[in-house]
């Protein structure tokens, strides 16, 4: 018997919503923001060649706000190379964003989930725990970096950071999930069973808590609400695996 654990890192955090809105906008801006359109699209490619005329366009871009607009449109750039394959180049630019501007927490958390998906985790850790220095109720992040401590064997810091993201949201249905799965992991069938039931409430047709529930009932012997989850499971179309 197996469950599905679904501890996957999020990259998203409406980064294709921070436009530029000015009175005059220059050609630079006109760009981030055909670049943001791309990116709201996810045509990866688009994106890139706009945000990559606006940087070449710094100047006027840096009038525009300083550094903090020029951070922004190296970090939607390095938004789209995560997005489009190109890791290496993504973490250029989130360096050359953190330079600009040394508090942008976003772009720690993008560079972070980029050295992630690298397999770089302690260098993510790493970005990820400047990212919450800057900005401490950054939720994403500390749901990123609790992934990161699980994936390590680290369960006590990825409970810590997926207990904090639910503190911070406390719809946070990934947050939940990905929380009773440690708490399998570490025999805490009870309060497995307890962020499972949780994360119904919030979704009621979520079939993986159902079937994640299970799984922790059949761990913990209660074959038959193990049964009852299970069947639920598959009655909302998600394919249960002996």
């Amino acid at each position: 018997m197996r469950y599905l654990r679904v501890l996957t890192p999020v990259i998203c955090a409406c980064l294709a919503a921070v436009t530029l809105v000015l009175a005059c906008v220059s050609p630079a801006q006109e760009q981030v923001i055909k670049g943001d359109g791309f990116l709201k699209q996810e045509q990866w490619d688009g994106a890139i060649a706009a945000y990559t005329k606006a940087i070449g366009l710094d100047t006027k871009l840096n009038s525009a706000g300083l550094n903090s607009k020029l951070a922004t449109a190296y970090t939607k750039r390095g938004y789209a190379y995560t997005s489009n394959g190109e890791p290496d180049k993504a973490i250029a630019d989130f360096t050359r964003a953190v330079e600009l501007d040394a508090k942008y927490a976003a772009a720690y958390n993008y560079r972070g989930f980029t050295y992630g998906v690298m397999g770089y985790y302690d260098k993510a850790i790493d970005d990820f725990t400047r990212a919450v220095e800057i900005d401490p109720e950054f939720t994403l992040v500390y749901y990123n970096r609790g992934y990161l401590y699980n994936s390590n064997g680290e369960s006590d810091k990825a409970l810590a950071d997926f207990t904090r993201a639910i503190e911070l949201d406390p719809k946070y249905a990934l947050a939940y999930n990905n929380r009773g799965s440690v708490y399998i992991d570490i025999g805490e069938y009870d309060k497995a069973i307890a962020d499972y039931t949780r994360l119904m409430e919030i979704n009621p047709k979520l079939a993986l808590a159902f079937y994640n529930r299970g799984y922790a009932y059949y761990k913990k012997g209660e074959y038959s609400k193990a049964d009852a989850d299970f069947k639920q499971a598959k009655e909302l179309a998600y394919i249960v695996n002996p």
